[in-house]
């Protein structure tokens, strides 16, 4: 496959009907922006909107992941509230959480921060570490936003997910906050483009990305299932 190679694209085309555009009105978005940038958890800077904690927190509860897989882990806080959901359900908790710079002063029993560029992702999650991870897993995408990053994440994992298996990718919002042209056209160029390469591959759960209205969420059309096996190009 020739290397992905982004180009101007402010606005993806709509994937399996769906526009990559959230009904959030504009005003509210930024409140709400301002908000999520400023929240932490246990002291923690986490900057996740009160829409995908709630949704995040009803997947872990009705998928009930054993290996949760973070690609940019900021300051910590989200990898370790990731972690306390899991045991708040009763799954053991089980959190890595990948990110080009050390975290340092934040540590909680099962979860793991590794050290990696999210665009080498086979330097750091090795084989020999994938193999030990119990399944189903669930990868949230949260690196720099870069449509080249996001796209190389998706395909790191692309051959590694199975069958009902999600992978979240966040902030496609970029769009709606028009400074999508800042990060290559943001996570929604990836993922519309990756969609339309790899055709019933995965389906987008409305279910996720609609739950309390029309992508009113910061990961547009990016709640993403992986389909049938065989799906596999």
């Amino acid at each position: 496959m020739p290397a992905f190679e982004p180009a101007p694209y402010p606005d993806p085309l709509a994937s399996a009907g769906r526009p990559f555009r959230s009904a959030i009105p504009h005003a509210a978005l930024q409140t709400i922006q301002s908000g999520t940038l400023a929240y932490s958890y246990k002291g923690v800077a986490l900057q996740k909107n009160p829409f995908d904690l709630a949704l995040y927190s009803q997947l872990i509860w009705r998928e009930k992941p054993a290996t949760i897989l973070e690609i940019g882990s900021f300051m910590g806080g989200s990898a370790i509230w990731f972690g306390d959901q899991m045991t708040a359900f009763g799954i053991p908790a089980n959190v890595v959480s990948v990110d080009i710079a050390a975290i340092s002063g934040v540590s909680q029993g099962g979860v793991q921060f590794l050290t990696g560029d999210a665009n080498n992702l086979s330097l750091v999650l090795t084989p020999d570490i994938l193999d030990r991870l119990p399944r189903p897993w669930f990868v949230v995408e949260d690196s720099n936003h870069q449509a080249s990053t996001c796209r190389a994440v998706l395909e790191f994992f692309h051959p590694r997910l199975m069958a009902g298996e999600f992978i979240a990718v966040e902030d496609g919002i970029v769009t709606d906050l028009g400074i999508a042209d800042e990060f290559e056209g943001g996570p929604s160029y990836a993922v519309a483009s990756f969609l339309a390469e790899y055709p019933g591959a995965y389906q987008i759960d409305a279910g996720y990305c609609d739950y309390f209205g029309y992508n009113f969420t910061y990961n547009i059309n990016g709640y993403l299932r992986r389909m049938a096996n065989d799906a596999r190009p």
